[in-house]
Protein backbone atom coordinates (compact mmCIF):
# COMPACT_ATOMS: atom_id res chain seq x y z
CA UNK A 1 0.00 0.00 0.00
CA UNK A 2 0.99 3.59 -0.61
CA UNK A 3 0.33 5.35 2.71
CA UNK A 4 0.53 9.00 3.69
CA UNK A 5 0.96 9.57 7.43
CA UNK A 6 0.21 13.06 8.65
CA UNK A 7 2.55 13.55 11.58
CA UNK A 8 4.42 10.30 12.08
CA UNK A 9 7.53 11.21 14.04
CA UNK A 10 6.32 11.71 17.61
CA UNK A 11 4.41 9.03 19.51
CA UNK A 12 1.32 7.33 18.08
CA UNK A 13 2.29 8.34 14.55
CA UNK A 14 5.80 7.02 15.00
CA UNK A 15 4.51 3.60 16.01
CA UNK A 16 2.06 3.61 13.09
CA UNK A 17 4.91 4.31 10.67
CA UNK A 18 6.95 1.49 12.18
CA UNK A 19 3.99 -0.90 11.89
CA UNK A 20 3.46 0.07 8.25
CA UNK A 21 7.13 -0.50 7.45
CA UNK A 22 7.09 -3.90 9.14
CA UNK A 23 4.22 -4.80 6.82
CA UNK A 24 6.29 -3.67 3.79
CA UNK A 25 4.12 -0.71 2.88
CA UNK A 26 5.38 2.43 1.16
CA UNK A 27 5.14 5.38 3.55
CA UNK A 28 5.36 9.13 3.01
CA UNK A 29 5.31 11.61 5.90
CA UNK A 30 3.70 15.04 5.85
CA UNK A 31 4.54 17.24 8.84
CA UNK A 32 6.27 20.47 9.87
CA UNK A 33 9.60 18.78 10.54
CA UNK A 34 9.59 19.99 14.15
CA UNK A 35 9.13 16.86 16.28
CA UNK A 36 12.03 14.42 15.89
CA UNK A 37 12.93 15.64 12.38
CA UNK A 38 15.65 13.00 12.07
CA UNK A 39 13.19 10.10 12.40
CA UNK A 40 12.83 7.83 9.37
CA UNK A 41 15.47 9.45 7.15
CA UNK A 42 14.96 6.69 4.59
CA UNK A 43 11.37 7.78 3.90
CA UNK A 44 9.98 10.52 1.73
CA UNK A 45 9.18 13.63 3.78
CA UNK A 46 6.89 16.39 2.59
CA UNK A 47 7.55 19.29 4.94
CA UNK A 48 4.77 21.72 5.60
CA UNK A 49 2.12 23.06 7.95
CA UNK A 50 -1.16 21.21 7.37
CA UNK A 51 -3.12 24.46 7.57
CA UNK A 52 -0.90 26.47 5.22
CA UNK A 53 0.91 24.02 2.97
CA UNK A 54 -1.67 21.35 2.13
CA UNK A 55 -1.31 22.33 -1.52
CA UNK A 56 1.95 20.36 -1.54
CA UNK A 57 -0.24 17.23 -1.59
CA UNK A 58 -2.10 18.19 -4.77
CA UNK A 59 -1.73 15.76 -7.63
CA UNK A 60 -0.78 12.88 -5.34
CA UNK A 61 -2.92 9.82 -4.61
CA UNK A 62 -2.80 7.38 -1.72
CA UNK A 63 -4.27 4.03 -0.82
CA UNK A 64 -4.66 5.32 2.72
CA UNK A 65 -4.08 8.56 4.60
CA UNK A 66 -3.55 8.16 8.35
CA UNK A 67 -4.07 11.39 10.27
CA UNK A 68 -2.44 11.22 13.69
CA UNK A 69 -2.45 14.88 14.70
CA UNK A 70 -5.71 16.66 13.83
CA UNK A 71 -7.41 18.17 16.85
CA UNK A 72 -9.83 20.73 15.39
CA UNK A 73 -11.92 21.27 12.26
CA UNK A 74 -9.40 23.90 11.18
CA UNK A 75 -6.76 21.18 11.00
CA UNK A 76 -8.83 19.29 8.41
CA UNK A 77 -10.53 21.72 6.06
CA UNK A 78 -7.37 22.84 4.20
CA UNK A 79 -6.27 19.24 3.65
CA UNK A 80 -9.52 18.05 2.15
CA UNK A 81 -9.15 20.43 -0.76
CA UNK A 82 -6.09 18.48 -1.89
CA UNK A 83 -6.23 14.93 -0.47
CA UNK A 84 -7.02 12.06 -2.83
CA UNK A 85 -7.24 8.70 -1.07
CA UNK A 86 -9.11 5.41 -0.95
CA UNK A 87 -9.29 5.53 2.87
CA UNK A 88 -8.95 8.29 5.44
CA UNK A 89 -8.00 7.12 8.94
CA UNK A 90 -8.62 9.64 11.70
CA UNK A 91 -7.12 9.10 15.15
CA UNK A 92 -9.69 10.46 17.58
CA UNK A 93 -10.18 9.77 21.31
CA UNK A 94 -12.60 8.20 23.79
CA UNK A 95 -12.88 11.71 25.24
CA UNK A 96 -15.63 12.30 22.65
CA UNK A 97 -18.13 10.45 24.87
CA UNK A 98 -20.36 12.65 26.97
CA UNK A 99 -21.72 10.15 29.51
CA UNK A 100 -19.90 7.50 31.53
CA UNK A 101 -22.51 7.31 34.27
CA UNK A 102 -24.16 4.17 32.85
CA UNK A 103 -20.94 2.26 32.35
CA UNK A 104 -18.43 1.91 29.55
CA UNK A 105 -19.64 3.46 26.26
CA UNK A 106 -19.83 1.62 22.96
CA UNK A 107 -19.15 3.18 19.57
CA UNK A 108 -22.82 4.17 19.31
CA UNK A 109 -22.99 5.89 22.69
CA UNK A 110 -23.76 9.57 22.98
CA UNK A 111 -20.94 11.97 22.19
CA UNK A 112 -20.46 15.58 23.19
CA UNK A 113 -22.90 18.00 21.60
CA UNK A 114 -20.99 21.05 22.79
CA UNK A 115 -20.10 23.30 19.87
CA UNK A 116 -16.75 25.03 20.22
CA UNK A 117 -16.45 28.21 18.19
CA UNK A 118 -12.78 28.90 18.76
CA UNK A 119 -9.79 26.78 17.88
CA UNK A 120 -8.20 26.46 21.31
CA UNK A 121 -7.64 22.92 22.54
CA UNK A 122 -8.01 22.65 26.33
CA UNK A 123 -9.16 19.99 28.74
CA UNK A 124 -12.65 21.42 28.37
CA UNK A 125 -12.73 21.60 24.57
CA UNK A 126 -10.61 18.61 23.55
CA UNK A 127 -13.39 16.03 23.30
CA UNK A 128 -15.92 18.37 21.70
CA UNK A 129 -13.44 19.52 19.06
CA UNK A 130 -12.62 15.90 18.23
CA UNK A 131 -16.36 15.24 17.76
CA UNK A 132 -16.57 18.14 15.32
CA UNK A 133 -13.48 16.88 13.51
CA UNK A 134 -14.90 13.35 13.28
CA UNK A 135 -18.03 14.73 11.64
CA UNK A 136 -16.00 16.58 9.03
CA UNK A 137 -14.08 13.40 8.20
CA UNK A 138 -17.27 11.34 7.92
CA UNK A 139 -18.97 13.98 5.79
CA UNK A 140 -15.98 14.16 3.45
CA UNK A 141 -15.21 10.44 3.09
CA UNK A 142 -18.32 8.52 4.18
CA UNK A 143 -17.72 4.78 3.79
CA UNK A 144 -14.05 5.52 3.10
CA UNK A 145 -13.55 6.94 6.61
CA UNK A 146 -12.15 5.02 9.57
CA UNK A 147 -12.49 6.68 12.97
CA UNK A 148 -10.24 5.24 15.69
CA UNK A 149 -10.99 6.21 19.30
CA UNK A 150 -8.10 5.13 21.54
CA UNK A 151 -8.15 5.00 25.30
CA UNK A 152 -5.15 6.49 27.11
CA UNK A 153 -2.17 5.47 25.00
CA UNK A 154 0.94 3.93 26.56
CA UNK A 155 4.36 2.88 25.39
CA UNK A 156 7.82 4.11 24.45
CA UNK A 157 7.97 7.74 23.21
CA UNK A 158 4.87 8.70 25.21
CA UNK A 159 5.10 12.48 25.81
CA UNK A 160 2.33 12.48 28.46
CA UNK A 161 3.95 10.01 30.91
CA UNK A 162 0.62 8.82 32.33
CA UNK A 163 1.26 5.08 32.07
CA UNK A 164 5.00 5.76 32.20
CA UNK A 165 4.60 7.23 35.68
CA UNK A 166 3.30 3.90 36.99
CA UNK A 167 5.81 1.78 35.05
CA UNK A 168 8.62 3.72 36.70
CA UNK A 169 7.17 4.15 40.19
CA UNK A 170 6.06 0.57 40.67
CA UNK A 171 9.52 -0.71 39.79
CA UNK A 172 11.18 1.37 42.50
CA UNK A 173 11.64 0.40 46.13
CA UNK A 174 9.86 2.21 48.92
CA UNK A 175 6.26 3.20 49.53
CA UNK A 176 4.03 4.07 46.58
CA UNK A 177 0.71 5.85 47.01
CA UNK A 178 -2.01 4.00 45.08
CA UNK A 179 -5.20 6.07 44.72
CA UNK A 180 -8.73 4.78 45.21
CA UNK A 181 -9.93 1.25 45.80
CA UNK A 182 -8.33 -1.99 44.65
CA UNK A 183 -11.18 -3.03 42.30
CA UNK A 184 -11.66 0.34 40.58
CA UNK A 185 -11.11 0.02 36.84
CA UNK A 186 -8.31 1.36 34.65
CA UNK A 187 -7.81 1.00 30.91
CA UNK A 188 -5.23 1.91 28.28
CA UNK A 189 -3.90 0.84 24.88
CA UNK A 190 -0.30 0.13 24.00
CA UNK A 191 0.65 2.40 21.10
CA UNK A 192 2.09 -0.56 19.21
CA UNK A 193 -1.17 -2.51 19.48
CA UNK A 194 -3.03 0.58 18.32
CA UNK A 195 -0.63 0.92 15.38
CA UNK A 196 -0.97 -2.72 14.37
CA UNK A 197 -4.76 -2.41 14.43
CA UNK A 198 -4.70 0.75 12.31
CA UNK A 199 -2.46 -0.83 9.67
CA UNK A 200 -4.52 -4.03 9.63
CA UNK A 201 -7.70 -2.03 9.13
CA UNK A 202 -6.08 0.04 6.39
CA UNK A 203 -5.06 -3.14 4.60
CA UNK A 204 -8.62 -4.45 4.86
CA UNK A 205 -10.14 -1.10 3.88
CA UNK A 206 -11.96 -1.03 7.19
CA UNK A 207 -14.37 1.80 7.91
CA UNK A 208 -16.63 3.07 10.63
CA UNK A 209 -15.82 3.76 14.27
CA UNK A 210 -13.80 1.66 16.71
CA UNK A 211 -12.99 2.03 20.40
CA UNK A 212 -9.39 0.82 20.63
CA UNK A 213 -8.49 -0.16 24.17
CA UNK A 214 -7.23 -3.12 26.14
CA UNK A 215 -9.60 -4.87 28.53
CA UNK A 216 -10.23 -2.81 31.65
CA UNK A 217 -8.71 -4.26 34.83
CA UNK A 218 -8.86 -3.49 38.53
CA UNK A 219 -6.21 -1.20 39.96
CA UNK A 220 -4.82 -3.97 42.16
CA UNK A 221 -4.37 -6.23 39.14
CA UNK A 222 -2.80 -3.33 37.24
CA UNK A 223 -0.26 -2.49 39.94
CA UNK A 224 0.70 -6.14 40.34
CA UNK A 225 1.23 -6.54 36.60
CA UNK A 226 3.07 -3.29 36.03
CA UNK A 227 5.30 -3.40 39.12
CA UNK A 228 8.42 -5.39 39.74
CA UNK A 229 7.57 -6.37 43.30
CA UNK A 230 9.81 -3.78 44.94
CA UNK A 231 7.26 -1.05 45.65
CA UNK A 232 5.25 -1.17 48.87
CA UNK A 233 1.71 -0.15 47.95
CA UNK A 234 -0.14 2.24 50.25
CA UNK A 235 -3.81 2.39 49.27
CA UNK A 236 -5.28 5.84 49.83
CA UNK A 237 -9.01 6.34 49.38
CA UNK A 238 -10.76 8.91 47.21
CA UNK A 239 -12.28 10.83 50.10
CA UNK A 240 -8.91 11.57 51.68
CA UNK A 241 -7.33 12.62 48.38
CA UNK A 242 -10.22 14.98 47.62
CA UNK A 243 -10.02 16.36 51.16
CA UNK A 244 -6.35 17.14 50.52
CA UNK A 245 -7.15 18.99 47.30
CA UNK A 246 -5.92 16.32 44.89
CA UNK A 247 -7.79 16.66 41.60
CA UNK A 248 -8.66 14.01 39.00
CA UNK A 249 -5.58 13.03 36.98
CA UNK A 250 -3.20 14.78 39.41
CA UNK A 251 -2.30 11.14 39.97
CA UNK A 252 -2.23 9.42 36.55
CA UNK A 253 -5.10 7.04 35.76
CA UNK A 254 -7.14 8.26 38.74
CA UNK A 255 -10.61 9.76 38.80
CA UNK A 256 -12.56 9.54 42.07
CA UNK A 257 -15.58 7.26 41.95
CA UNK A 258 -18.78 9.28 41.57
CA UNK A 259 -22.18 9.10 39.89
CA UNK A 260 -20.52 10.60 36.81
CA UNK A 261 -17.61 8.14 36.87
CA UNK A 262 -18.85 5.01 38.69
CA UNK A 263 -15.79 2.96 37.72
CA UNK A 264 -13.31 5.56 38.96
CA UNK A 265 -11.95 6.12 35.46
CA UNK A 266 -13.03 6.55 31.85
CA UNK A 267 -13.39 3.13 30.26
CA UNK A 268 -15.02 1.99 27.03
CA UNK A 269 -16.23 -1.28 25.56
CA UNK A 270 -13.80 -2.79 23.07
CA UNK A 271 -15.68 -5.83 21.73
CA UNK A 272 -16.08 -4.39 18.23
CA UNK A 273 -12.35 -3.76 17.78
CA UNK A 274 -11.43 -7.15 19.24
CA UNK A 275 -13.80 -8.86 16.82
CA UNK A 276 -12.14 -6.91 14.00
CA UNK A 277 -8.71 -8.15 15.02
CA UNK A 278 -7.40 -5.96 17.86
CA UNK A 279 -4.82 -7.82 19.92
CA UNK A 280 -3.37 -6.37 23.10
CA UNK A 281 -0.12 -7.24 24.79
CA UNK A 282 0.13 -7.78 28.52
CA UNK A 283 0.57 -4.80 30.83
CA UNK A 284 3.87 -6.12 32.16
CA UNK A 285 5.30 -6.16 28.63
CA UNK A 286 4.26 -2.56 28.06
CA UNK A 287 5.76 -1.54 31.41
CA UNK A 288 9.02 -3.41 30.76
CA UNK A 289 9.48 -1.77 27.37
CA UNK A 290 8.73 1.67 28.78
CA UNK A 291 11.36 1.19 31.46
CA UNK A 292 13.92 0.09 28.89
CA UNK A 293 13.10 3.17 26.81
CA UNK A 294 13.38 5.44 29.87
CA UNK A 295 16.86 4.11 30.58
CA UNK A 296 17.95 5.46 27.19
CA UNK A 297 16.62 8.96 27.94
CA UNK A 298 19.09 11.28 29.59
CA UNK A 299 17.75 13.18 32.61
CA UNK A 300 14.13 12.80 31.54
CA UNK A 301 11.76 14.38 34.07
CA UNK A 302 8.28 12.87 34.03
CA UNK A 303 5.47 15.26 33.15
CA UNK A 304 2.77 13.45 35.11
CA UNK A 305 2.22 12.51 38.72
CA UNK A 306 2.91 13.90 42.16
CA UNK A 307 6.43 14.69 43.29
CA UNK A 308 8.06 12.17 45.58
CA UNK A 309 7.93 14.73 48.38
CA UNK A 310 4.20 15.39 47.96
CA UNK A 311 3.46 11.68 47.74
CA UNK A 312 5.30 10.92 51.01
CA UNK A 313 3.60 13.87 52.70
CA UNK A 314 0.20 12.51 51.69
CA UNK A 315 1.05 9.02 52.94
CA UNK A 316 2.14 10.39 56.30
CA UNK A 317 -0.98 12.56 56.60
CA UNK A 318 -3.20 9.65 55.60
CA UNK A 319 -1.78 7.46 58.34
CA UNK A 320 -2.14 10.24 60.87
CA UNK A 321 -5.73 10.86 59.77
CA UNK A 322 -6.65 7.18 60.05
CA UNK A 323 -5.06 6.89 63.47
CA UNK A 324 -7.13 9.79 64.75
CA UNK A 325 -4.26 12.24 64.76
CA UNK A 326 -6.09 14.83 62.71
Amino acid sequence: MNILVIGGTSFVGRHIVEAALRADHQVTLFNRGVSNPDAFPELRHITGDRRKDAGKLSGLAWDAVIDTCAYTPADLAPLFKHIKTELYVFISTISVYSDYSNGAPTETSEVSDKHVENDEVTGETYGALKVQAEKIVMDAFGSRALIVRPSIVAGPYDPTDRFTFWAKKLAESGEALIPGSKPRKVQWIDARDLADFVIQQAEEKGSGIFNVAADAVGMEEFTTAVGSGQADAVWVDDAFLLREGIKPFDIPLWIPISDEHPEGFITVQNAKAKKAGLQCRAANETARDIREWLQRQENRQLKAGLSREKEQELIADFRSYNSGGD
